[in-house]
């Protein structure tokens, strides 16, 4: 019957709810006939009034009784619905605020009808502005990670985290961006919450967290980064690269990969990459050769002698140094980015370096795999 009453009020485009049926039935009647009929228990709700929240976000709030059913409080199985048993769970456990996201507030006359049919004295509610996706839509799996458990693989700092989410819907009320867990709870206030929706911002997440990680101290980091790195990876090395990587480094994971190269026998090579747009393969062919004749030849195989040898090459071939040092980077990490190229040149080694520009020069001459 309920299935079809809907349907009937769906096909009128009237608001599909209880007809309340049920509610001219004698009570020893409805008594006597529960004992052996499938029954839920609903709240008879008034026709007539309204029943008012003071929201600390929202205001003074309204809803009419004539637009509220009555709602269902027992399923046909015993059990309670969702909407009696979390305010009897609040009031169980003594809460003394009920913050929730805004796309609770539909619900909450029901919550308000329930806890005032007990006698129990509502708490202050506030309904905070949801997080929202780049499309404006309530942030959801369809955009991405949501889960904290998957922000924590992909090596977020927890602090970063905490400090990035306070500033979606709030404001500080000062130009400063930076927040310690104390400095939010000292600064916090629930008048300061918008109630339009901030939307969810990957790459203001991603500065947050390298901000955080900057502040970190090596030693720190190194902590940071332990769960993130392979079982076989030197950490002494590792701990060598840290002050190559943190100043560029937004997250944990981030930071793992820009320093892979060090720790792999070979890297991928895409030859597109490593000819770049602005000169020939024979002519990158003949930068790498020549930066391997000079690298060969460097005692002791340091920052400095690589830097000094390598910009060498760059004005013996009339190129800015970007072009010509790009190939030997491409070749010995296999990416056109990452932490400075002399000092991860030294990390490396010699024979390690040239062997990956000599697998490069094969790539170019088409001998050699990508």
């Amino acid at each position: 019957r309920l299935a079809a009453l809907r349907a009937q009020q769906a096909a009128r485009k009237e608001i599909t709810r209880y007809d309340g049926l049920c509610r001219r039935i004698d009570p020893k009647e409805a008594a006597e006939r529960a004992k052996t009929e499938s029954h839920v228990v609903r709240q008879k709700v008034p026709d007539e009034g309204v029943v008012a929240l003071d929201d600390l976000v929202y205001g003074h709030i309204e809803w009419p009784l004539s637009a509220l059913e009555d709602q269902v409080l027992l399923k046909s199985d015993g059990f309670p619905t969702y909407h009696l048993a979390v305010v009897v769970d609040d009031h169980v456990m003594g809460i003394t605020h009920v913050l929730r996201g805004e796309d609770w507030l539909p619900s909450t006359p029901k919550h308000l009808l329930i806890w005032r049919a007990f006698g129990w004295t509502v708490p202050p509610h506030a309904h905070v502005p949801n997080v929202l996706g780049p499309d404006g839509k309530k942030l959801s799996k369809r955009h991405g990670a949501t889960k904290v458990e998957e922000f924590r693989a992909q090596g977020y700092l927890p602090a970063a985290m905490v400090n990035y989410l306070a500033l979606i819907g709030w404001a500080s009320g000062t130009e400063e961006e930076i927040f310690s867990v104390d400095e939010l709870i000292q600064r916090w206030r629930i008048d300061h919450v918008h109630r339009a929706g901030g939307k969810w911002d990957r790459a203001r997440l991603d500065w947050f967290d390298g901000v955080y990680i900057r502040k970190l101290t090596p030693d720190e980091l190194m902590r940071e980064l332990e769960p993130f790195l392979p079982a076989e990876w030197d950490r002494a090395l590792v701990r060598k690269a840290i002050p190559l990587i943190q100043p560029r480094m937004r997250t944990l994971v981030e930071g793992r990969d820009m320093i892979a190269f060090l720790f792999s026998d070979e890297v991928q090579i895409d030859r597109s990459v490593l000819v770049g747009k602005k000169h020939q393969p024979e002519e990158i062919e003949r930068a790498l050769t020549k930066s391997a004749v000079v690298l060969r030849y460097l005692e002791p195989f340091s920052s400095s002698a690589i830097e000094h040898g390598l910009r060498g090459i760059a004005e013996e071939l009339e190129w800015k140094v970007r072009d010509s040092t790009e190939p030997v980077r491409v070749a010995v990490t296999g990416k056109t980015e990452g932490p400075p190229l002399w000092e991860s040149l030294e990390l490396l080694g010699k024979e390690k370096t040239l062997a990956r520009i000599e697998r490069a020069e094969a790539l170019l001459n088409g001998g050699g795999p990508s």
